[in-house]
């Protein structure tokens, strides 16, 4: 990796964390979106000369520390026992002391907890991470609220910010905002092979001349499946044919798919909607299909997919909620020239249905452009070195504010 991306953050004597320790503290989670920004982000810290040091629970992700450079240290950090979290800040102290530790990072609730207690004892800056897309509600306690008292408290988008600054008015002035960062070569459509799209539309049942709407989220009351098939039965209405709504996503209840298989049956649509299993290939769904929706109607529906599908430059639709228009560019927050995509009142099926219509509609020189733009949206916004660059400056900013 190249230094220059991570500008100034350097190898010399004056750079800001050159010869600094710095601590990422993280829960194991099955989902690895914190993992991957915490690889990548102890790889920056190695590059910019700084010591990278993450502490987790045993498993997978030590050995992946290690291979870009850092230190891993074996630590209870996805621990929620209130009588095993306050042991943990004794000993996450002791680590502390012992690896001469300049700056803690902790990622999740519990582990800003914890560290907030070590630190504080230490009187060492801390970063902490606002989960998701912030809180909904007031905190209900100390463990909950620790995630708003760090030095610097990041949160992974503009609305996840705003929220926070509602719930936590006194870190207002601490708030920064770190978008995820995705590795936006890897997911080039040129780099997806008609091989792989062909695969992911057998898997559909879809065959050569059928458009695709996808749908690419868990089947949830929230994530607006309901929704799309509505949208389907009045697209359906209006005479479109040749199309197939693909549901990808695994049932959380399955009474949840039961129900919606009945309500597509009853709207008349059961034989054009495929309700099938999370795409295990997404940047070859993401091109095998013609619209990309999401149709959540709570913030934390419109997340990392969505990114992913609007860097492809898959014609995306999104409910209007959580960071959607950090995501797409469309009007009337933008000039319909500068769309990027479509955004949509979350719950209205006539929007969605319209939305996915208007992309359907579009000539092939409108949609590249469409395609071109937001892929260069996405690449300015959620880059994997702008998210490094942007954490690194958090900490350089922590570490500057406590002085020497």
């Amino acid at each position: 990796m190249s230094v220059d991306p991570l500008s100034p953050f350097g190898r010399a004597s004056k750079a800001p964390l050159a010869g600094r320790t710095i601590l990422q503290i993280v829960p194991l989670r099955a989902a690895g979106g914190d993992e991957r920004s915490t690889l990548a982000v102890a790889a920056a810290l190695v590059e910019a000369g700084a010591r990278a040091l993450v502490a987790s629970d045993p498993g997978e992700l030590a050995s992946e520390v290690q291979a870009v450079g850092g230190l891993h240290l074996p630590f209870p950090a996805s621990n929620k026992n209130p009588l095993a979290m306050a042991l943990n800040v004794r000993r996450l102290a002791r680590v502390l002391e012992s690896e001469r530790v300049d700056l803690v990072h902790a990622r999740s609730r519990a582990a800003a907890w914890v560290a907030l207690g070590a630190c504080r004892r230490l009187k060492l800056p801390l970063v902490t991470a606002i989960p998701g897309e912030g809180p909904a509600s007031m905190p209900r306690s100390s463990f909950e609220a620790a995630v708003g008292d760090g030095d610097f408290v990041v949160a992974s988008s503009q609305f996840a910010g705003e929220r926070s600054g509602e719930i936590f008015p006194a870190a207002l002035s601490r708030l920064r905002i770190v978008r995820p960062g995705l590795d936006i070569a890897r997911l080039g459509p040129d780099g997806v092979s008609r091989q792989r799209v062909a695969t992911a539309r057998e898997g559909w049942g879809a065959p050569p001349h059928e458009r695709v709407v996808l749908a690419p989220a868990r089947l949830t009351p929230s994530r607006g499946h309901k929704i799309v098939i509505e949208a389907a039965a009045l697209l359906t209405e209006k005479g479109l044919s040749d199309i197939r709504f693909v549901l990808a996503g695994e049932a959380t209840k399955s009474s949840l798919a039961r129900e919606l298989d009945a309500f597509a049956q009853a709207r008349g649509v059961k034989a054009m909607v495929a309700r099938v299993g999370a795409p295990s290939d997404r940047p070859a769904a993401f091109v095998g299909a013609s619209v990309a929706v999401f149709a959540a109607s709570e913030a934390e529906g419109i997340g990392r997919i969505a990114i992913e599908a609007a860097a492809m430059g898959a014609l995306t639709v999104v409910a209007d909620v959580g960071p959607a228009r950090e995501i797409v560019f469309a009007p009337p927050q933008a000039p319909a020239e500068q769309r990027t995509g479509w955004i949509v009142p979350p719950g209205d099926a006539a929007a969605l249905a319209a939305a996915i219509e208007s992309a359907l509609m579009l000539g092939a020189s409108a949609r590249e452009a469409i395609r071109r733009r937001s892929r260069g949206r996405i690449a300015e916004l959620y880059s994997l070195e702008r998210m490094k660059r942007d954490m690194l400056s958090v900490y350089a900013e922590a570490l500057q504010a406590r002085g020497p």
